[in-house]
């Protein structure tokens, strides 16, 4: 028997896992010559359409509603023209289709890669996985069949797409470790849906495991362990049962408000979907601290109208007392939407996008704002901006939302003008947040846009995963300048990235001032149990050490010593 390895990827969905390793070797496939290959790929692309509309139906079936939202969302990426007519383009101009497919999908995904959502980014992988499945059409070689599997096991790839996830069944997943991938790629998001462990980014493991060998794995952690041996395996043992103890013990705080001492936090959910708002429901969120509506403007010809969002705002709105606050769309030239007035490759990455197209798309950004201003009558409403840098774009924007409210009186229609806060997302926000506070009602703070802004890395680049950890003193010192800044206006702020989830980032951010730690569905009882078991005493203690720290471990390593004494 071939010894113990141990390897350390990014935890990517929390439990523990101990079980046998079934893994899924991908071939590498090479699209074959033919004598139409323009005919041939737009064949393959119909076939491969037909049968993620069968997959997606498939999952929707069985109750897995994010598996087939992605399936939705890769099936209308199947039929957009932009694939074919680039992939057309390319053998038009002497390429052969190996060479037209590969290079439209690295375009394509990098076109993705580089938007600042990170779940938006995340739909590189869309682009990657449906010309993968053409190629392999193509070339007449199946995809994995991850439905076959019958004894409760964990799985180990490169990775694992959405179509192969949507065939499992998640009775026999324990958990999922895969070699590509980040904590907001498809398998985490879907790993996360289904309650199961996940580690993600994990260099080598295909390599170093066999299928039916033993392997442990913590999701919170990173922490691999391959063929444990006895001592290894009762550690992990422990910890999957630590953690069972406390999902348990979180449940009890469903509908719960939690306090840090005499201070009410509350722990509202982020949301993207139908899906997610109905799960923030059944969790008993404080509310919606994020509504992303990006999904709405996204893989369509033409933008959504009036109605179809004002019918899902006026939804979310009306399943929860606490606010629901909507993130007005966050797109710009660098992402397909071809109704958009940018050319996108004149447009950066860091160019004209969120609030910043506000002015020069304002029908758009004035339809959403009156189905969202007739979707607070339905609820306790509030709106927010995207990608504010300075107070002008603040000013400017608020003068477009009481036009449209002017138009909202003279037409009669029912409407309420909701409180409207920004995202803390670039840094000089946060250095000129006494300035920014006085103009608006609220702030949330996005810890993942922030770190990559402030550590200068790209968090779509892995080779920079090490730079994308929001504990960071420099990431906290900004976030303590925005709800010291916030408090002293007396508004509120909010925490919206995955910050907020990771318990020693609930514990900083709650001793920081937080007001708000918007979370997964998922985690919000997790949440609440983190904030409700912290010593008020012990937070007040920890303030002054993080900011001092050098580095993000150090901070982890204060906040653990801390919680060990009290």
């Amino acid at each position: 028997m071939r010894a113990e390895a141990r390897l350390v990827g990014t935890g990517a969905a929390g439990g523990v896992a101990i079980g046998p390793a079934v893994v899924i070797d991908t071939v590498e496939v090479e699209i074959p010559v033919t004598e139409d290959p323009v005919a041939s790929f737009n064949d393959a692309m119909a076939a491969v359409q037909a049968d993620l509309i069968r997959l997606q139906e498939h999952a929707r079936n069985a109750g897995r509603a994010e598996a087939a939202e992605v399936l939705g969302a890769q099936a209308l990426m199947a039929e957009d023209p932009m694939l074919a007519d680039s992939v057309a383009a390319g053998v038009a101009s002497g390429a052969t289709l190996e060479e037209a497919v590969t290079n439209t999908s690295a375009e394509i995904a990098a076109m993705f890669a580089a938007i600042d959502d990170p779940y938006i980014a995340a739909r590189a992988t869309d682009v990657v996985e449906v010309t993968d499945r053409v190629r392999r059409h193509l070339a007449g070689v199946e995809s994995a069949d991850l439905g076959t599997i019958e004894e409760p096991s964990i799985l180990v790839a490169t990775a694992i797409t959405a179509a192969e996830t949507a065939m499992l069944d998640p009775s026999v997943v324990l958990g999922f470790i895969t070699e590509a991938g980040g904590p907001t790629s498809h398998v985490a998001i879907i790993a996360r849906s289904l309650g199961v462990a996940a580690v993600v980014g994990t260099p080598g493991v295909v390599e170093l495991v066999s299928s039916g060998d033993s392997v442990a794995l913590d999701g919170t952690s990173g922490e691999v362990a391959i063929r444990p041996n006895d001592e290894t395996t009762a550690v992990f043992t422990a910890l999957r049962d630590a953690f069972a103890a406390a999902q348990q013990a979180a449940a009890r705080f469903r509908g719960v408000r939690v306090t840090l001492g005499s201070r009410e936090v509350a722990v509202p959910a982020n949301v993207g979907s139908r899906e997610d708002v109905e799960l923030a429901i059944a969790e008993g969120a404080d509310g919606i601290g994020l509504l992303r509506t990006e999904f709405l403007f996204l893989d369509r010809s033409t933008p959504p109208s009036e109605q179809e969002q004002f019918e899902f705002y006026s939804f979310a709105a009306q399943g929860f007392r606490d606010t629901v606050v909507i993130r007005t769309f966050d797109i710009g030239g660098d992402k397909p939407a071809s109704y958009l007035d940018i050319d996108p490759e004149e447009n950066p990455f860091l160019g004209v996008r969120g609030a910043r197209l506000y002015s020069q798309e304002s029908d758009l950004f004035n339809t959403q704002v009156r189905a969202v201003l007739r979707a607070a009558t339905h609820g306790d409403v509030a709106l927010m901006l995207p990608m504010i840098s300075h107070v002008s774009e603040i000013r400017e924007a608020r003068a477009q939302i009481a036009e449209v409210a002017a138009q909202l009186v003279a037409e009669g229609v029912d409407h309420e003008v909701p409180l409207i806060g920004v995202m803390v997302e670039v840094p000089a926000v946060a250095l000129v947040a006494d300035a920014i506070a006085s103009e608006v009602d609220f702030f949330s703070i996005g810890t993942n846009d922030l770190t990559q802004y402030t550590m200068a890395a790209d968090r779509t680049n892995g080779v920079l995963d090490g730079f994308q950890d929001p504990m960071h003193p420099a990431v906290l010192a900004l976030c303590k300048l925005t709800a010291d800044a916030a408090h002293r206006n007396q508004i509120t702020v909010s925490v919206c990235g995955l910050a907020a989830a990771d318990p020693v980032g609930a514990v900083v951010l709650a001793a920081m001032g937080i007001d708000k730690l918007s979370v997964s569905g998922r985690s919000v009882n997790p949440t609440k149990s983190v904030i409700d078991s912290l010593d008020p005493a012990t937070a007040e203690r920890l303030v002054q050490p993080v900011l001092a720290a050098a580095s993000a471990d150090e901070v982890r390593e204060i906040v653990r010593a801390a919680n060990s004494e009290s």
